[in-house]
């Protein structure tokens, strides 16, 4: 009986700290362009509306989108970091009550708004999706980057300020650390990627000096990087986003998801990118654009016969405004990008 009651205390004070834990955790986190997300996002009424989250992170967009959705209406989120959608999940459960987690087995129950959490890269979502009988959508979106979640956590390994281990995965069951692409990538190919990723000015220098470095001692550690890397924070930032790009291999599976993306929407309907860094805009920008033409061989009689299937809602970025950028300094780089499928 005493193990019993010891154990019951036990589990009860661990239930507390992780509540404080993720409390603390909502705080530190500010959404990016919410407004803007939320508010280019139609819910009509007479029919059931099918919404994909491309990216979870701490469910700041989630939870606002959900709170316009009709009762019958199916909201799905992805996310690669099943810590973080474990996070979210409790966030969620706290800030809409009215919302139903379902099971496979209570799928009959449609009182509530549906939500179907998949611990996977958008990179399969169409294959996910298909797994779950969904042949179409009705609004799609993606923020993109890391949440703040993830920079202030020394043990994933993100950021060169933070001593911990050379991870970068965002999910660990899958792919290389980067400690294993650092000691194990020959000179050329790690100078492909920093020059590939960031296009950095040391990108020469560092590939052979990591090599050189490596023979007597493997690379472990934040700090083991980011102390060969010569020059301001900015280049080291560089180099240490230009790994995490590799290691999670970001802009070829952004690429592959839009593309699935586009396919699934039904027609009017909306997808919405947010992204933090150059290379993920273009990729978005030069997608979007192709998809608004209706020849993209340019012969002088057209052999592609590819067919334009996206109407562009802003020709420029949408960007964040002064207050926004004042609040939430990391804000500063986020660019966003809306298209409707036609």
């Amino acid at each position: 009986m005493f193990k019993n009651k010891h154990f019951l205390t036990i589990i009860n004070i661990f239930l507390t700290i992780m509540d404080n834990l993720s409390e603390n955790i909502w705080k530190k986190h500010i959404s990016v362009l919410l407004n803007e997300l939320v508010d280019s996002i139609e819910i009509f009424k007479g029919r059931q509306n099918i919404v994909v989250d491309c990216t979870l992170w701490m469910a700041g967009h989630f939870i606002e989108v959900a709170k316009k959705l009709n009762t019958w209406d199916i909201i799905i989120w992805f996310d690669a970091d099943i810590k973080n959608l474990w996070l979210a999940k409790q966030r969620i459960t706290d800030s809409l009550k009215n919302i139903n987690f379902i099971e496979k087995k209570q799928q009959e129950k449609k009182d509530k708004i549906n939500i179907c959490l998949i611990n996977d890269n958008f990179w399969n979502i169409k294959e996910q999706l298909e797994n779950r009988w969904i042949q179409k959508i009705t609004w799609i979106y993606y923020d993109l980057w890391l949440s703040s979640l993830h920079l202030d956590e020394a043990d994933r390994g993100f950021s060169f300020m933070k001593e911990g281990p050379l991870d970068m995965r965002l999910n660990k069951s899958k792919w290389q650390k980067a400690s294993e692409i650092i000691n194990s990538y020959t000179a050329s190919k790690l100078r492909e990627i920093f020059l590939k990723y960031w296009e950095s000015s040391q990108a020469n220098k560092i590939s052979h000096k990591i090599i050189e470095l490596r023979k007597k001692k493997k690379f472990e550690t934040t700090s083991d990087l980011a102390e060969i890397i010569p020059g301001p924070p900015k280049e080291k930032a560089k180099i240490f986003q230009a790994l995490r790009i590799e290691v999670n291999k970001e802009l070829e599976m952004l690429e592959k998801s839009l593309k699935e993306a586009i396919e699934l929407l039904e027609k009017d309907w909306k997808i919405f990118v947010i992204s933090f860094h150059s290379l993920e805009d273009r990729i978005t920008k030069q997608i979007f654009k192709k998809e608004t033409r209706d020849c993209i061989c340019n012969d002088l009689i057209c052999s592609c016969h590819h067919k334009k299937t996206l109407k562009l809602l802003n020709k420029k970025p949408i960007l964040p405004s002064e207050n926004e950028i004042k609040e939430n300094p990391r804000s500063r780089s986020a660019k966003a990008r809306a298209a409707q499928k036609i």
